[in-house]
């Protein structure tokens, strides 16, 4: 239980973006929240965000460039979102 004392501020942030992250997935697989939406991508964002702010303060190369990655993909997602949606009007 050693890891509990040494629990910081930035830890709870970064697992309340995992808990973010997961609970999209989740929503998406039970076509609660649709993968293709800028409501997924914005809670894959929102969650990532937080998980970044927990690295920074424990810093793991492996997993901020992967979180990094997902970030931009998510972007990149809602980009093209906006783009269909622009083009219908």
């Amino acid at each position: 239980m050693d890891f509990l004392q040494e629990f910081t501020i930035p830890d709870g942030i970064g697992l309340l973006g995992s808990v973010i992250i997961v609970g999209a997935y989740y929503l998406a697989t039970r076509n609660v929240l649709p993968a293709d939406k800028i409501g997924f991508n914005s809670c894959n964002i929102a969650g990532g965000v937080l998980v970044l702010i927990s690295l920074i303060h424990r810093p793991n190369l492996g997993a901020l460039v992967i979180e990094v990655m997902f970030l931009l993909i998510a972007f990149l997602a809602i980009w093209r979102n906006l783009r269909q949606r622009a083009a219908k009007t």
